[in-house]
């Protein structure tokens, strides 16, 4: 049986926006698990990648990033950092891929088309 575990984060404080970020794990194969993430990744909100990550044992995971509204350097650490060979599934936002390219790590990464 194929387990799905998705966590969330709200942005908390007075001043919460609405701000949300959000990591969906879906097992795939053996040694694969496609991860969703969708909203706003930053240093208050990255740590829900981490943490999902940290729980995935496959050893190659596919991040589907189609969802990403924003995202800075925090999740840039933390797709450097992932223990799995990831693979990138876009097409990549386009504040994501100016993100990579400006920061000259999208050599570091595979890319490949989003599958269902």
């Amino acid at each position: 049986m194929q387990r799905t575990l998705h966590t969330a984060h709200t942005r908390p404080g007075p001043a919460h926006t609405g701000a949300q970020a959000a990591v969906e794990l879906l097992p795939r194969q053996r040694h694969t698990t496609l991860i969703r993430l969708t909203g706003e990744f930053d240093m208050d909100s990255v740590h829900i990648l981490r943490e999902a990550l940290g729980a995935v044992p496959a050893t190659t995971a596919i991040m589907d990033l189609t969802g990403v509204d924003f995202a800075d350097a925090a999740l840039l650490h933390a797709l450097l950092d992932a223990p799995q060979n990831l693979v990138l599934a876009g097409p990549l936002p386009q504040h994501l891929q100016r993100l990579l390219d400006a920061t000259g790590t999208t050599q570091l990464f595979t890319t490949a088309p989003v599958r269902p």
